[in-house]
């Protein structure tokens, strides 16, 4: 496990990688920290401060600067601004006497140079001359490498009292099944589930616990990164983001220090999981989706059913990447603007990606299952961000409505409610009118549809669905899903099943009835509004919960779709914005 660990270390980047990890192991230290890494600052050599007694002794200052990997000449001495000598000699001449905190001026110091790999042989002795001119009563250094960093982890972390022999397991086995993306992250579930499942504890252990989370994830991640296979890294992040907030809910309107550690434990598991969607997205979207079935190709599958499967599965993909985005920019305050500006402009990537997904690859144009609503759902939130994407929006699902109706007439491959692999292969087994009854009994998709035409007034798509439902689907239940009084106890960790669900929607009444119907039982219900995610404003949680667990996204979601009674034609994604 140590070495495990090691290369896991040796394989973080230094900025927002390394200096994220560092923080919570100085926490489970039993350190204070004072200074954690900034951005648009002047740092003066310190990535990481933080005061407080290591192995009994005497209350310190230890001052961190973080390089990646090993410790070249290069990295040692150079022209650049981030070589080490130069960040130690500011720590020393500028952030000592400048810029240490008042309440920790006076107290010994302790110089730690951190890297995720070893000193290389060239450098170690002007590495240790440097340290012996420097070294005071007041001033010491330490060497923080890969070795040091794998060991404080594998004691403090994954002790066997802490982490279980079964969990530490789950954990190499995760790792070393990473070509094998689904077993991969069953292994990971599992470690997740059982050091998530202590409702029970106290602060202390539940503490622990996200911060365990956040490191197992990050050791997944790097492995993935090297392995070039981020599948499972990716399934693992929207676990451990969903779990860490599943603990973090607890403490958010907190000030004490167990909810400030939790919260900074979290935070590093949701910066995890932002690179690993980014580096997924990179590697295997982003500079696919513009060129003619790339994509299509690219999986390499036997059927067109398994082409179907996961091109959804990637629109989805992309969609929460492009909320996450949008999420972002709207929470930037006033002096953030070049920060807004940044995720704005990630938000439109996205959204264009999404567009040219679906224009270059036909098996868009009709699911394959009902359920593939979630992922069309999720797109169409992130499209809906932008008015001029309406259009398109418009296309995209009359090619599908037209589509589906042929499919439906001629006997083909019309979305079915079937959720196995082996039955969606066989389907259609029969075209008489009792099976297509009984695999189109209930649909989620095309009221879906329905809504979004009905929110935007769309007079023509909407009679697409009306018209199939009164030709072909008269037997079908339109309904959605709404949150429940149990929903907030199980959404995050999806301990048991929850939510409500609105049956036999109305649609053939008109589209005023008809929102009139699906928004009046929000308004009827506070369920969704007491949702922890959606009560602190992260609301895209619930759509990674959605997306994950295979539930329908909550029509609240779509509210702020709905054209305001002043004549507002804004194109906010949420009610809550």
């Amino acid at each position: 496990m140590k070495l495990i660990l090691k290369q896991y270390l040796s394989s973080l980047r230094e900025r927002d990688e390394l200096d994220v990890v560092l923080p919570d192991l100085l926490s489970q230290l039993g350190l204070n920290v004072f200074s954690r890494p900034g951005r648009g600052t002047t740092q003066r050599g310190v990535d990481v401060g933080a005061v407080g007694c290591l192995e009994a002794g005497d209350e310190k200052v230890f001052l961190f600067s973080i390089k990646a990997g090993d410790l070249t000449r290069k990295d040692w001495d150079s022209d650049s601004e981030q070589s080490l000598r130069r960040s130690l000699n500011e720590i020393i001449d500028a952030y000592i006497p400048h810029r240490l905190p008042v309440e920790h001026r006076g107290k010994k110091v302790v110089i730690c140079i951190c890297f995720g790999g070893d000193v290389q042989e060239q450098v170690r002795e002007q590495l240790k001359g440097f340290e012996e001119r420097n070294t005071s009563e007041t001033i010491s250094f330490e060497e923080w490498n890969g070795d040091k960093l794998s060991e404080l982890i594998l004691s403090n972390f994954l002790r066997e009292d802490l982490l279980p022999e079964n969990c530490r397991a789950d954990l190499r086995k995760s790792l070393a099944l990473l070509d094998e993306p689904e077993a991969s992250y069953r292994h990971f579930e599992r470690l997740v589930v059982a050091l998530s499942g202590k409702d029970g504890e106290k602060d202390v252990g539940r503490i622990t616990s996200i911060r365990q989370i956040s490191i197992c994830l990050w050791v997944l991640f790097a492995w993935a990164r090297e392995a070039k296979n981020m599948e499972s890294a990716y399934l693992a992040g929207e676990l451990a983001l969903l779990h860490g907030w599943h603990i973090l809910k607890a403490y958010i309107e907190k000030s004490n220090k167990s909810a400030q550690a939790v919260q900074d434990a979290f935070l590093s598991i949701f910066s995890a999981y932002q690179q690993i969607c980014a580096e997924f997205h990179l590697a295997n979207t982003l500079p696919h989706v513009e060129k003619k079935h790339a994509l299509s190709s690219a999986i390499r599958a036997s059927n067109s059913l398994d082409i179907n499967l996961k091109l959804f599965d990637l629109l989805g993909r992309l969609g929460i990447s492009g909320v996450w985005a949008y999420w972002g920019a709207r929470r930037c305050v006033d002096g953030e603007e070049v920060m807004q500006q940044k995720y704005f402009q990630d938000t439109w990537e996205y959204v264009s990606a999404i567009k040219a997904l679906i224009t270059n690859n036909p098996a868009l144009l009709l699911p394959a299952k009902d359920d593939q609503a979630i992922d069309i759902s999720i797109s169409l939130l992130a499209l809906a961000t932008e008015a001029s994407n309406h259009r398109y929006i418009e296309s995209w699902f009359v090619e599908m409505i037209d589509r589906a109706n042929f499919s439906y007439q001629v006997h083909g491959h019309y979305p079915s409610t079937q959720n196995s692999y082996s039955e969606l292969l066989e389907h259609p087994q029969s075209g008489d009118s009792a099976y297509r009854e009984t695999v189109t009994q209930g649909s989620i998709l095309y009221p879906l549809i329905g809504l979004w035409a009905a929110l935007v007034q769309n007079e023509g798509v909407y009679g697409k669905v009306m018209e199939l439902k009164k030709k072909l689907l008269r037997h079908c239940n339109f309904q959605f899903w709404y949150p429940d009084e149990n929903s907030e106890e199980h959404f995050y960790a999806n301990k048991d099943a929850h939510g409500a669900t609105l049956s036999h929607l109305g649609l053939e009444r008109g589209m005023d009835v008809f929102l009139a119907q699906v928004f009046g039982e929000c308004e009827q219900t506070t369920h969704f509004q007491e949702l922890s995610a959606i009560k602190f404003a992260w609301w895209p949680i619930i759509i990674v919960a959605c997306r994950h667990y295979r539930l329908p996204l909550p029509i609240q979601l779509f509210d702020g779709l709905r054209k305001k009674e002043q004549g507002e034609t804004g194109t906010t994604t949420t009610a809550q914005e």
